[in-house]
């Protein structure tokens, strides 16, 4: 009876503060090219479900002030932790997983092409190095850093 109460209690707790949060979640969609080269399909489907899987796991626990649960929860918290103490907002969480998702990014990118070769050839007509790459698809998939906190 007992730890049925404390469960219930928590349960309610959880309920007030996720639904009492004014935390919006951010969305992982395909991003537009402006032009065919830079269109790869594979790569965005890559990061799409890299990214939501991101935002399920990290950003928003993170972003909901929970207590972290794993190294990625960690990570994210730490740094945002650091550079804005525990006054931190979505868009605080948001500029740090700018940084910390695209790290991830690269490697898997290298582990697609390495078993997939036929996206070489489009990624070496899109971009000159992977640098270029990063660059591109860190802007077409950044976090928005301008939600407005209530």
């Amino acid at each position: 009876m007992k730890h049925s109460i404390i469960g219930a209690s928590l349960f309610i707790a959880v309920a007030l503060i996720t639904g009492c949060s004014s935390v919006v979640t951010p969305k992982a969609e395909l991003a537009v090219h402006n032009d065919s080269v830079h269109d790869i399909p594979a790569i965005d489907s890559l990061i799409v479900s890299m990214k939501q899987d991101y935002i399920k796991q990290c950003y928003m626990p993170v972003a909901s002030h929970l207590p972290p649960e794993n190294s990625c929860q960690s990570d994210l918290f730490q740094m945002v932790e650091r550079r804005y103490h525990m006054e931190y907002n979505q868009n605080h969480v948001a500029a740090a997983s700018n940084e910390l998702f695209f790290k991830d990014v690269v490697p898997e990118i290298n582990k697609k092409v390495k078993r997939e070769p036929a996206l070489r050839d489009p990624l070496r007509r899109a971009f000159s190095n992977s640098n270029e790459m990063l660059a591109y698809y860190k802007d077409k998939y950044k976090f928005n850093t301008q939600i407005e906190q209530f």
